[in-house]
């Protein structure tokens, strides 16, 4: 289900309805374009989301109206690009780069927000890299886990044996054994 309405896209694009009173079968694009749109801007905002390891943004969440005006603005970018658009230079910004730069901007600021604070469930880590735990405990649950994979690299695997180390530099006793 989307977060936004075909209403909150006509009240964006005023222009495409006309005298309607909103997106219907008479517009141009239509009510079931718009809800198709409205659709897959809300698919788009879900798996950028969940990329991060969040559910999608429940109604109760503070970040929901955020989601509600990105989803909006997506639908508003593609209904304002389904009308031609004559453009003088390549340069010139027409009103459907404005929706889809507003509707990048909104998703930046979903992603960059800790949406667990605002009521998001956080499902997963999201694919972030676990550096490991800083105790020892931390570290023999981890290697514990038979579910885990098994680092390829481990400390000292390529050290030069020959080459004189602190660790192991010789002490006076070992020189009198020596002479």
């Amino acid at each position: 289900m989307a977060y936004a309405s075909a209403s909150d896209v006509s009240a964006l694009c005023r222009n495409l309805v006309g005298s309607a009173s909103g997106f219907d079968t008479s517009t141009s694009p239509t009510l079931t374009q718009v809800n198709v749109w409205l659709s897959s801007g809300c698919a788009m905002i879900n798996a950028v989301l969940g990329s991060y390891g969040y559910d999608p943004i429940p109604t109760s969440s503070a970040a929901y109206d955020l989601a509600l005006e990105a989803n909006a603005l997506y639908a508003a970018w593609l209904a304002e690009r389904s009308r031609i658009n004559a453009r003088i230079t390549s340069d010139e910004r027409t009103r459907a780069d404005m929706f889809k730069r507003d509707f990048e901007y909104h998703l930046d600021w979903l992603s960059a927000l800790d949406l667990s604070a605002l009521g998001v469930t956080q499902t997963s880590a999201g694919g972030r890299p676990y550096a490991g735990g800083i105790s020892r405990a931390d570290k023999d649950t981890v290697n514990a886990d038979a579910d885990r994979v098994p680092a390829r690299f481990a400390r000292g695997a390529f050290r030069n044996k020959e080459a004189p180390s602190v660790a192991h530099a010789p002490t006076w006793e070992d020189e009198q054994v020596r002479s």
